[in-house]
Order: structure tokens, then C-alpha cells, then sequence
């Protein structure tokens, strides 16, 4: 727990996130229509989307509503608020707001400002991101290597099934922690609305598949659970893989409608001219929004749905302030471009992001899989010791304590599946993706694991059989 808090009080202090940006990309929406900085203050306040930065314009609000002269109500609130650059932004807004600047051109370069501070932030993450996951994929694949020599040891000195059994755990142990390390730090935002089922169908899964082949510890049973989750995870990964598509084209109607709007002051119309130019997958729910608004439906709500229907975050934000500049007789035109803008920078870090995930998951393909192998020739090392220790010329000079080789087999497979489900979320998060996405890697590394660890113990078995047949070095009994 005081792990954690270090880290979120760290976050807090000076990492920017993308809702601060749209945050001040609202208040310049606002402002843009004319409201008084009070008015933006009760309108921001009234956004639970904007978690947690709401909360401080409520008090904000409360202390206004008690006749507090503006910049002392924020030399109040600025005293409570955690986040470093919300608070500056509060101070700066004060003195503006004092000295009557004029509000769209200062909240414009705020936006031009925190999206120069985003990107650099987030290089600066994803740089000691890439460093982390070297070394993550290093050590996370030299525990079976480890396991591997305490076995051995504890057949060459009686050290017994225990021992093994310990090792096992203790690099389960040393596996887990290290994905939760990696999930503290570097934790993506969430930019996909998933519901309760959703999620609650994702924990159902993998809880099913992992116990379900922790128990039988067999390859079939692995492979089986693997299936079952990939499957589950591809369904996952191909709807974020959709969503992150039309993100990229609703930029595209973003810029189109408010430049057509600022034009035509007139929503149908704005919709009806932005189907003539290159929406992508965006068309459809253009066209859906055409039909809402002839059937009289309120336009507020026609966005909303445009929104519940993408299940985007990005869109969501996107849509609630352009939106708010359209209700208010805000400069539609500037409020667009900043959006556009906005979602340019934020949509390009992800991209990079996603590349260097595209990097670590092909390390991590090869490195799980040699892990794979090692295990299965592991068991056929140590069934070849136990078969030449148990020959009685040997048994007389070296003391040696047998070992179960089924034992052997069901920790091995165990640490893969516990590598695979540690791995899965490592890929994910390199990804920058959401967690339910992480049942498509998690299920491709078990069924990796097992067939690997299959076939490699057959030729590994085949390859040490000769050593079995009569005349050679360990002759049947």
C-alpha cells in the first residue's frame, strides 16, 4: 500500500494526463462563448467526466456562491489541489482573468503549452519504458533457467522435491511482482468504455482458464485454456483495434463539421456537407446523426449517441466540448482546430507507444518460447539422471535422491502458465492497451507454451532414447 501511494502522489505531482488538456480545451470552448469566468467555473463543476479535476472547481464554485472575490477563491482551492499542473493553471487563470486578457487567445496557448508538456512527458516514459522492458524480458525469462539448476542440484544432492517446489513459487513470486511494478508505473489510460459484463466476463475467463490448467497441469489442458482465451481476447483486441480506427477518421469529421458549421451556423447542414468528403468509418454514424436531427431529436442528445455508440473516450470529450461550443455560440471554427490538434498529438503518442509494443511482443515470442523448450528438455535431462543414477555401479559412489519427474512436469508447466499470464499483461501494457485485451496474449503464450513444451520433450525424448536401448550407456535393467 505505501508503494502505491508513493507512485500515485508521484503521478499527481507532475505527470499530465489527457483529461487535464481537455479540461482546458473546455474552458477554452467556454470562454469562447462568452461566459463569465463564474459561469465556467459552475459549468465545469458540474462534469464528473473530468474526474478528479471537477471536484476542485466545486470548491471552487462553493466558495464563489459565498461572494469570494475570484482570485481569492483560488488562492483558497489551489492550497488543496494535488496535481501540480492544475493548480499552476488555476493561478494562471486568476491573473488573467484580473488583468482582462483576453481568455481564448491565453487558454489557447495553455492548450499549446500542456500539449507541449504531454508529449515531452510521455517520451521521456516511453524512453524509460523501452529501458524497463529490456530488462523485464531478461529476467523474467531466466527464471525457468533458474528452477532449472536447483533441480538438478537437488538431484545431485539430495535436496528433494521441496526445494523444487520453493523455486517454483519463489519465481512465480519474483514474476508477479514484477508485472505489478511495471502495471504501477506505467498503467495507460483508459480509452475504451467497457461495461460491468464486459469485465466481468474478461476476470470470469482467465480465472477459469488458469485454474482450470493449474489443476490438470497437462499440456492438452493449457492449450485448451489458451484457445479460450485468445479467443476471448481477439474479440477485444479487434474492437480496440476498430475503435482506435475511427478515432483517426473522427478527427477528420471534427475538423470538416466545424469549419463547415462556423460557415452554415446550422448543425444539418454542417452534418449533410461533411458526408462528401473522406469519413472512413465514420460515415455510418454521420448518417445516423442526419436522421436524428430531421426526426427531431434534441442535438445534444444526437451527440451523446454518437458518442455511447463508439464506446471512445477520446470521441466522448471530443463531442461533449464541441458540443458546448455549438450551445453556447462559441467560435466553432477555433475550438475544432484546437480539438483536431489535440487529438492529433494524443493519437501520434499512442502510435509510438504502439510500436515499440510491436517491438517487446515479437522479444517476448521468442524468449517464452526457448523458455518453453528449456523446460521440456529439463524433464528429459533429469529422467536420463534418474535412470543413470539408479544403476547400481553409479548408486555406489554418487548418494543421489530420485526425483518425481511428474512432479517436475506440473511445476514446469505451472511456472509457464504463470509466465504466460505475467508476459500477457507485460505485451499489454507495452501496448498501451486495456487489460481485457491482454486475454488474446495471455491465451497465445499458454498455447505457445504447450505445444512447444510438447514437442520438444518428444525430440528430446527421442533424441536421449538411444542411451535407453540395449548396448547403450544406460542399458535397461
Amino acid at each position: 500500500m505505501r508503494l502505491s501511494g508513493l507512485f500515485s502522489r508521484s503521478r499527481k505531482q507532475g505527470e499530465l494526463n489527457t483529461k487535464y488538456i481537455f479540461v482546458v480545451a473546455y474552458m477554452l470552448a467556454l470562454f469562447s462563448g462568452g461566459l463569465p469566468p463564474e459561469l465556467v467555473v459552475v459549468s465545469l463543476a458540474k462534469e464528473t467526466f473530468f474526474s478528479p479535476y471537477y471536484r476542485y472547481m466545486r470548491r471552487l464554485r462553493n466558495l464563489l456562491s459565498y461572494r469570494f472575490k475570484f482570485s481569492e477563491a483560488v488562492n483558497k482551492v489551489v492550497k488543496s489541489v494535488g496535481f501540480k499542473n492544475f493548480s499552476e493553471l488555476l493561478v494562471r487563470l486568476s491573473q488573467a482573468v484580473s488583468f482582462g486578457d483576453d481568455m481564448v487567445a491565453f487558454l489557447s496557448r495553455e492548450v499549446d503549452f500542456a500539449l507541449s508538456e504531454y508529449n515531452s512527458s510521455m517520451g521521456r516514459k516511453l524512453q524509460s519504458m523501452n529501458n524497463f522492458l529490456s530488462i523485464y524480458a531478461t529476467l523474467n525469462s531466466s527464471l525457468v533457467f533458474l528452477v532449472a539448476d536447483v533441480t538438478i542440484i537437488s538431484l545431485l544432492y539430495s535436496g528433494g522435491g521441496r526445494l523444487v517446489e520453493l523455486s517454483a513459487f519463489m519465481a512465480g513470486a519474483v514474476s508477479g511482482n514484477l508485472t505489478l511494478f511495471m502495471y504501477m508505473i506505467y498503467k495507460p489510460e483508459n480509452y475504451i468504455t467497457y461495461n460491468l459484463n464486459e469485465r466481468l466476463v474478461a476476470v470470469t475467463a482467465i480465472v477459469a482458464a488458469m485454474t482450470s490448467s493449474l489443476l490438470v497441469s497437462n499440456y492438452v489442458a493449457v492449450a485448451s485454456a489458451g484457445a479460450v482465451l485468445m479467443t476471448l481476447g481477439l474479440y477485444y483486441r479487434v474492437k480496440e483495434n476498430r475503435i482506435n480506427t475511427l478515432e483517426r477518421y473522427f478527427l477528420l469529421f471534427v475538423r470538416y463539421f466545424s469549419r463547415n458549421y462556423a460557415t452554415v451556423r446550422n448543425v444539418e447542414e454542417a452534418l449533410v456537407s461533411v458526408l462528401r468528403g473522406d469519413l472512413g468509418t465514420v460515415r455510418p454514424l454521420v448518417k445516423r446523426a442526419i436522421n436524428r436531427v430531421r426526426y427531431g431529436v434534441n442535438k445534444e442528445r444526437v451527440f451523446q449517441s454518437m458518442s455511447a455508440e463508439t464506446k471512445s473516450v477520446l470521441i466522448y470529450m471530443l463531442n461533449r466540448i464541441l458540443y458546448s461550443t455549438i450551445s453556447l455560440g462559441g467560435d466553432v471554427e477555433i475550438v475544432g482546430d484546437t480539438l483536431t490538434r489535440v487529438g492529433d498529438s494524443l493519437l501520434n503518442v499512442r502510435a509510438q507507444r504502439e510500436q515499440n509494443g510491436r517491438a517487446f511482443e515479437s522479444t517476448i515470442y521468442a524468449l517464452h518460447s526457448s523458455t518453453a523448450g528449456v523446460s521440456a528438455a529439463l524433464i528429459a535431462i533429469v529422467g536420463i539422471l534418474n535412470s543413470l543414477f539408479s544403476i547400481s555401479s553409479v548408486s555406489s559412489v554418487f548418494q543421489f535422491s530420485p526425483m518425481n519427474l511428474g512432479l517436475v512436469e506440473r511445476l514446469l508447466l505451472v511456472i509457464l502458465v504463470m509466465l504466460s499470464l505475467s508476459n500477457g499483461v507485460a505485451i499489454t501494457l507495452a501496448y498501451g492497451r486495456s487489460l481485457n485485451v491482454s486475454l488474446y496474449f495471455i491465451g497465445l503464450l499458454m498455447i505457445m507454451s504447450a505445444i512447444t513444451f510438447h514437442v520438444v520433450l518428444l525430440l528430446t525424448n527421442g533424441l536421449f532414447s538411444s542411451l535407453y536401448s540395449p548396448g547403450g550407456v544406460v542399458s535397461p535393467p
